[in-house]
């Protein structure tokens, strides 16, 4: 569930508990890397759920969030920065699935490697998921 989907916050969550019969997801992985996108996970789960915050890579800013929503909900809270080998393994044997379910090619927005400022204010403005620079 993208956090910048249309509606904002609200729709989102919205969304969540139209999906899972109100009760809010088992797993809610924030990869975003946009800071106040970890508030907003800990208001998607159900309780007893779990929260895996991989998305914050670099530190983008400090974030407001509820440490009751953690406790309240009996969250199992897990942070990671980096991966292993026989993850990167699962995830590409995953990419067909993935490409079958999901448009990843929305996800992505290509920028000519002389347009590497723009790609790269894009991505700190949180304007595009990812940016990908190619070479003509």
């Amino acid at each position: 569930m993208c956090t910048t989907a249309p509606g904002g916050t609200a729709a989102v969550l919205d969304r969540v508990r139209a999906e899972t019969g109100g009760a809010g997801a088992d797993l809610v992985i924030e990869c975003a890397g946009v800071p106040t996108a970890v508030a907003q996970g800990l208001t998607l789960a159900h309780r007893g759920g779990s929260y895996l915050v991989i998305g914050q890579y670099t530190d983008a800013a400090d974030t407001l969030l509820n440490p009751h929503q953690i406790v309240y909900r009996q969250l199992d809270v897990v942070g990671s920065r980096a991966f292993t080998g026989a993850h990167l393994v699962e995830y590409v044997r995953l990419l067909p699935a993935l490409a079958a379910r999901f448009d990843l090619g929305r996800l992505v927005s290509s920028y000519p490697l002389d347009d590497h400022k723009v790609a790269l204010a894009a991505v700190a403005e949180g304007s595009v998921m990812k940016a990908v620079l190619t070479n003509p």
